[in-house]
């Protein structure tokens, strides 16, 4: 789970430059003609189960955002929650959740940099979610969360600036989209729900 968290320690590439450059060549601009793709898929929302949530840190008041893909997140509803109540920034949340970057030379799904289930497939009655709070994670994957319910499983797409943007990690390289599959399985409120254990 370390790679949601906001401020990471990230070193920049040194002996795997090369390797990295053929796996992720032309990056910013494939991850960027990829965020506008699904921009326009939103937009249609043809199957009625897409949504775009402007960041959290933005205010969604000002016109000028209307056509700048970096400030949303794009989500997908895959399953509707039962809940009712969202989180806020200081909750701590349960999730589970598999994150990927886009296709690339060796990962033809896309390289999974990081994961709660046990495997590559979420197993429910195995897999224990992972605790964590909005305040800690990235600006888009907090957006994205703070606007579901309990049972809500999303696909979200953050675009680079929402995410890590410049910084490369020894897992995400520089201008990555990261892609989610999220389950939000249990709210704690702030200062009332202090038994966090999952049982």
């Amino acid at each position: 789970m370390a790679m949601l968290i906001a401020p990471m320690a990230l070193g920049v590439a040194s002996c795997a430059e090369v390797e990295e450059e053929s796996e992720y060549v032309n990056w910013e601009k494939r991850n960027q003609a990829f965020i506008d793709s699904i921009a326009k898929v939103c937009s249609t929302n043809a199957d009625g189960k897409w949504a775009k949530i402007v960041a959290y840190n933005i205010n969604d008041s000002v016109e000028s955002l209307k056509p700048n893909a970096n400030h949303y997140i794009y989500i997908h509803k895959e399953c509707e929650g039962n809940g009712t109540y969202k989180p806020l920034f200081k909750d701590s949340i349960r999730v589970h959740y598999l994150g990927r970057l886009l296709p690339s030379k060796s990962y033809k799904d896309g390289m999974v940099f990081d994961k709660s289930y046990s495997s590559y497939t979420l197993n429910e009655k195995t897999d224990v979610p992972t605790i964590m709070s909005p305040a800690g994670l990235t600006t888009g994957f907090a957006t994205a969360v703070m606007h579901m319910v309990e049972g809500d499983e999303w696909k979200m797409y953050i675009p680079s600036y929402l995410g890590y943007g410049e910084t490369t990690s020894a897992t995400i390289p520089a201008h990555s989209t990261l892609i989610f599959d999220v389950k939000l399985a249990r709210i704690y409120k702030f200062g009332i729900d202090t038994n966090t254990s999952w049982y």
